[in-house]
């Protein structure tokens, strides 16, 4: 009988724990499980900021940012030539006066 009683216990943590994970997925749109990263600064160095997005289609965008030269570098990946392509960059202290 103890043995039912510890196994149901366990039974129903789990079950809380798989519903808190739901709701929490539910209410933040599954950001925090496994969304995309919208912007992220590079571990260690706070010098740099990379923000990732839809460039066209078949194309993935990637920019980085030097925070501490206030530069812009813009990057492609197309998923068809699965190929890496560097698109410029833009000074943003220059940019926005």
């Amino acid at each position: 009988m103890k043995i039912k009683a510890v196994v149901i216990a366990i039974l129903l943590v789990v079950n809380l724990g798989l519903l808190a994970a739901v709701v929490l997925s539910v209410v933040d749109g599954g950001q925090a499980w496994a969304g995309t990263a919208q912007a992220q600064a590079m571990p260690g160095s706070p010098k740099y900021l990379m923000v990732t997005g839809r460039f066209r289609q078949s194309e993935q965008a990637l920019y980085v940012v030097n925070l501490e030269r206030r530069m812009l570098a813009v990057f492609t990946f197309s998923q068809s030539k699965k190929r890496l392509s560097y698109n410029g960059r833009a000074s943003l202290a220059a940019d926005f006066r």
